[in-house]
């Protein structure tokens, strides 16, 4: 998660946009990117690795490779869209919440004001353990610190606190009452102090307009910046309990006049297919797609395993090669949580033999012996011609949740992004040198996402060479 650490200082900058410089809301955030590189540095994520490390004792490079966790690679055009895209509307909608102006004011106060702009909601979506999660926790991260407690504006007193974010999970029941009432919660935890979970516990609080009126009291009194929800496919096995979390979406953004993000498995996507003007409503920020690479020539791909490979705690790494590319291709089909699950695996293993190298065949035998909970999970990638097949994030989940860690053996402990799988692999094939890369027709036309990039920065590995 990101941090919750709690700016006391008030650091304006001064940029020469007035909209930003006057406004206290925003003198102290850092601007959103300004171009496709300064995204990729600002997402990438990577562990703490020295070469050294390797001739460390064993006990101990077994605890570090669970670095390989703290990982993240923003390969994708994807990744920088989206937060490009996010972080300017946040920004955006902040410019019309300026508590030193007179609509500022009203919207404290609650009073009525002219609607000078539409805020959005925005939609990321993806396979499990394709770091969807990881990349809003990287993009909150490089918008400020979630908790900012202000003192004095350009010489006038502003003892306020702000919250950049509030975020929570959608579980897999839940009501409005209760949805709510978390956000009163967590609010409250992040403050340090009791304020706002007793709201939602009065009799009154089953009503839909007094839960809104809750929320707003929080949003303007701490001049939240974005709701985020996670885990939405969760409203897909509620049936006509989702229709009113949806509208409570709008409603809340419509309403409080801030931007919301939601994050889901393809699984999500079932309810936007009920209804045109659903599926409009929440994608109108944008509608961001972690696709899977499908295949081993995937530009991305390659570049992840290239990055990747180097952070190795064995004695005698091997030199990366296509085959290591096609092996971990082979036995995560392509899912950066699966494949960082094997190759963390392999490396304990590794060490724990006395072989103290990985390879591509390692890799393989690795999967089939040692990971066959995943094994159903990637076969159904394997299978599938679509790169949204139903089934495999419920093999996935479900392999992750029911999985205990073995006490006996190298593993590592599973989570959210990790293991997930089971197939026999194939044979790694050789890499064809020109193939193009398999184009996916599902979901065509519910995708509504607009690319603000083209293509990778040339050289994004340089952020990620080991010292």
């Amino acid at each position: 998660m990101p941090s919750k650490k709690i700016e006391r200082s008030s650091k304006y900058r001064i940029i020469g946009a007035p909209e930003v410089d006057d406004n206290p809301l925003l003198a102290h955030l850092d601007l959103p990117p300004a171009t496709d590189s300064e995204a990729f540095l600002a997402l990438a994520l990577r562990p703490d690795f020295q070469i050294e490390d390797a001739s460390l004792p064993a006990a101990i490079r077994r605890i570090r490779i669970n670095r390989l966790r703290n990982f993240f690679v923003p390969t994708q055009p994807v990744h920088r869209e989206a937060l490009i895209g996010i972080g300017s509307q946040v920004f955006h909608g902040y410019t019309h919440r300026n508590p030193f102006t007179v609509e500022g004011q009203r919207r404290l106060l609650g009073g009525s004001i002219d609607q000078p702009y539409k805020p959005t909601i925005s939609f990321i979506a993806g396979h499990s353990g394709m770091g969807k999660s990881t990349l809003v926790d990287r993009i909150l991260v490089s918008l400020g610190q979630q908790v900012f407690h202000h003192n004095n504006f350009q010489g006038k007193a502003f003892p306020e606190s702000q919250i950049l974010w509030l975020r929570r999970n959608l579980p897999e029941h839940c009501t409005v009452k209760t949805l709510c009432s978390a956000f009163g919660e967590y609010t409250d935890q992040i403050l340090g102090v009791p304020l706002y979970e007793g709201l939602f516990t009065s009799t009154r609080a089953a009503n839909r307009d007094h839960l809104i009126s809750q929320i707003r009291k929080i949003i303007t009194n701490h001049h939240v910046g974005l709701l985020v929800f996670d885990e939405f496919q969760n409203l897909s096995l509620m049936g006509v309990g989702a229709e009113k979390i949806i509208a409570l979406l709008v409603n809340l953004r419509d309403e409080l006049g801030l931007p919301i993000l939601i994050i889901g498995t393809y699984g999500s996507l079932h309810l936007l297919e009920r209804s045109l003007s659903t599926a409009r409503r929440l994608a109108e920020g944008g509608y961001y797609d972690l696709e899977r690479p499908a295949s081993a020539d995937n530009d991305g791909w390659q570049q992840f395993c290239k990055i990747v490979w180097p952070y190795q705690w064995v004695h005698k790494p091997v030199a990366y090669n296509d085959s290591i590319c096609e092996a971990l291709y082979e036995v995560s089909q392509g899912i950066p949580g699966i494949m960082l699950s094997v190759f963390a695996k392999a490396q304990l293993l590794a060490i724990h033999s006395g072989t103290e190298s990985v390879d591509a065949d390692r890799i393989i035998r690795v999967f089939q012996d040692r990971m066959k909970p995943l094994h159903p999970a990637v076969a159904e990638l394997r299978k599938s011609k679509s790169h949204t097949p139903n089934k495999f994030d419920g093999i996935y989940r479900s392999t992750v949740k029911d999985s205990a860690p073995d006490e006996t053996s190298d593993t590592i402990p599973s989570e959210t992004h990790s293991l997930p799988v089971e197939t026999k692999p194939s044979t790694v094939k050789n890499r064809k040198s020109a193939t193009s890369e398999r184009q996916s027709d599902g979901l065509a036309t519910s995708k509504v996402r607009a690319k603000v990039m083209n293509d990778c920065p040339s050289d994004i590995s340089s952020a990620f060479k080991t010292t």
